[in-house]
């Protein structure tokens, strides 16, 4: 008679925890996240000087970063996730579960200085307590409506990405008293929208394509700074 599969136990409190980040597994302990040790397939081995092997040490040490303050806002249960320049090209799915016991309090997030294309609405929902988040060096191009559920946003960075229209999900955001776009390729703005943010106290259009009309929005005509680049001279004939 063949014997019946057992299903398998429940770890022990105390055992290793998987999280997987960039499709790389992580393993925590009692003394917080780390690479497990690497397993080469059958009749094969890495070679310690090779490219892959190189690009795979880089990978594990760019999660391994992630997992180490990811843990330490959990641990510590501050109020701030800095995932600054991790060479992130996705917010990390795993983060989710991970920070599900603390993401109410959450006021402020860094995803500054990697290679983010897109923010999810997943994202927006999940850390819906925000303050301050600063997408600053990106490659994005628009934002998800659902930014339009942050209602205790007061400042958002979007320098340095490849927005060619104002995000206008922010036109929406009432709290909001500080927008930095420097240096996207933004020529119009929503004027009327922005003036009805009552919040509103500076935004930043440095070193965008600006029309002419914007150069014009100047106090009291709307009730907020404007940041620009100095226009250029007109070259002479």
């Amino acid at each position: 008679m063949p014997a019946t599969a057992q299903p398998p136990s429940l770890p022990p409190s105390g055992t290793l925890i998987p999280l997987v980040i960039f499709s790389i597994p992580l393993l925590r302990g009692r003394s917080g996240w780390f690479l497990p040790p690497a397993v080469d397939p059958p009749g094969r081995s890495a070679s310690p000087a090779g490219p892959g092997a190189r690009m795979q040490k880089k990978m594990g040490e760019a999660v391994a970063r992630v997992a180490r303050k990811v843990n330490d806002t959990v641990e510590n249960k501050t109020d701030s996730l800095d995932l600054a320049n991790c060479k992130l090209m996705t917010f990390p799915v795993g983060i989710y579960k991970a920070m599900r016991s603390v993401t109410e309090g959450i006021h402020r997030i860094s995803l500054a200085n990697n290679e983010l294309k897109s923010l999810t609405s997943r994202f927006v929902t999940t850390f819906s307590q925000l303050r301050e988040l600063n997408l600053a060096g990106n490659y994005l191009h628009r934002l998800p409506e659902e930014v339009t559920s942050l209602l205790h946003l007061r400042a958002i960075n979007l320098s340095r990405n490849r927005f060619r229209r104002f995000p206008e999900p922010l036109a929406t955001v009432a709290t909001l008293e500080t927008i930095d776009l420097e240096e996207n390729e933004i020529a119009e703005v929503p004027v009327e929208k922005l003036a009805s943010m009552a919040s509103l106290r500076s935004l930043n259009l440095r070193a965008n394509p600006v029309g002419p009309e914007v150069r014009l929005l100047v106090r009291p005509l709307v009730p907020f700074d404007l940041l620009l680049s100095p226009e250029e001279p007109v070259p002479k004939a």
